[in-house]
């Protein structure tokens, strides 16, 4: 067993799976089938060692999302106050609002760490209820530099890389994950592989699991279920990344390639589909997967 474990604590989009208020097939399934059911990606870091664990990207899901990893502390014998910090990917919806329960109404953390970009501590510092929560001292935001290694314990170490993606509100990161023995590049969001091709064909080299977003399966299935345009939020489709690993301009190297990050319309949330396309080399997500590192 590795000495850092990964939790898969959510594989869906920002909306979670089933989406609120949808009507579209996968959602109506869903709707009926708790097994079927998803929370936004985020990710469990048990560092085994030192008894202490992190979250990447609090979700709107978090309550939800922190009994599941709670369980798996657990397991490994870790105290009730094992949660040391939570590293937070891009201010969109799915992957920040749940610092909110760290607040004096629920959890009323003390100076929990929080590893954010310059850009986001700066959204989160100026912007309600955010900024109450460094005020009331129940966050403490540390900011990293992409690029720069973040040294949480000897055991484990978390690199963030600048990704290409939609700047309303704050840059984005995505996190090189560094155990002892494997590495893992968590990757739940990014506009396109065209200017960070070369970027993921270094990273690749090093690691042994890449998480990527596969938001989408094609581009036709948001125009089909919602009516919009996957140009309106753009993410490379998983059709399109096989195309680029197979004409090798993304080279996977040694690393197992796992999609995650799921979009309510993507057909890839129906088993039967999924095993039809299963390819040896490319996996997608479950919830619940633990990865050794």
């Amino acid at each position: 067993m590795g000495d850092i474990v990964l939790k898969v604590l959510g594989t869906a989009q920002d909306g979670g799976y089933p989406q609120p208020g949808c009507d579209c097939p996968n959602c109506q399934k869903a709707l009926n089938n708790n097994a079927s059911k998803r929370f936004p990606a985020s990710l469990g870091v048990l560092d085994i060692e030192n008894k202490k664990s992190y979250i990447i990207d609090t979700t709107p899901y978090l309550p939800e999302q922190l009994n599941i990893l709670n369980k798996t502390a657990q397991k490994y014998n870790f105290p009730k106050d094992h949660l040391e910090g939570v590293l937070i990917t891009h201010a969109h919806m799915g992957h920040y609002p749940g610092l909110m329960y760290f607040g004096k109404e629920a959890i009323n953390s003390k100076k929990l760490s929080v590893h954010t970009s310059k850009s986001l501590k700066k959204f989160l510092i100026t912007n309600q209820p955010w900024k109450q929560l460094v005020d009331n001292g129940n966050i403490q935001i540390n900011i990293f530099d992409f690029e720069k290694t973040i040294s949480l314990s000897t055991d484990l170490k978390v690199i963030p890389i600048e990704i290409p993606h939609r700047q309303e509100f704050s840059d984005t990161s995505a996190f090189v994950i560094k155990g002892r023995h494997k590495s893992a590049f968590y990757l739940p969001d990014i506009d396109s592989w065209v200017e960070f091709n070369n970027k993921f064909n270094e990273i690749s080299e090093k690691t042994d699991f890449l998480i990527l977003d596969g938001t989408f399966y094609s581009k036709e299935e948001l125009m089909k279920f919602r009516g919009r345009k996957v140009e309106d939020v753009p993410h490379p489709t998983i059709k399109d990344t096989f195309r680029k690993f197979e004409n090798g301009f993304l080279k996977r190297n040694n690393s197992k390639v796992y999609f995650t990050h799921f979009n309510h319309t993507n057909p890839v949330l129906r088993t039967a589909f999924k095993n039809k396309i299963a390819k040896k080399e490319v996996n997608f997500l479950d919830e619940g997967k633990l990865f050794n590192l």
